[in-house]
């Protein structure tokens, strides 16, 4: 089973969200589990109707290297968690705040400007 919920112990949120680039919003993350093996986790924060992503990371994941297998089923499954997140707070458009995995943006059409990535919710939420 896999859940994804905001950490509930706040001292490691605490610990995950420091040294990153927060904008003055409610920074929250979000962890992917598998039977309590934490899979990977999502940074986020809300900044006016933006969601920001601080940080995005799988377990395993090398940053120097092009995620793979699991690590791309993982990072595209918290990337959709934290827009549903943004949306449920009213975001209309999703950034990053780093200039890392813009091949893995740019496949789900987003667009970049060397700094970071970003686009309009309706590229993950879809609405009917």
């Amino acid at each position: 089973m896999i859940e994804i919920l905001p950490m509930e112990d706040r001292e490691r949120e605490k610990e995950r969200l420091s040294g990153l680039d927060l904008g003055g919003g409610a920074p929250r993350v979000l962890c992917m589990k598998d039977r309590g093996e934490e899979l990977g986790f999502a940074a986020v924060e809300l900044r006016g109707e933006t969601l920001r992503i601080l940080k995005l990371e799988a377990a395993g994941y090398d940053p120097g290297e092009k995620p793979q297998g699991e690590q791309v089923f993982i990072l595209d499954t918290l990337l959709r968690s934290a827009a549903s997140y943004g949306e449920t707070f009213g975001a209309q458009a999703i950034e990053t705040a780093f200039p890392d995995f813009f091949g893995f943006f740019k496949a789900r059409g987003f667009e970049m400007d060397g700094e970071h990535a970003f686009g309009p919710m309706s590229l993950i939420v879809k609405y009917e």
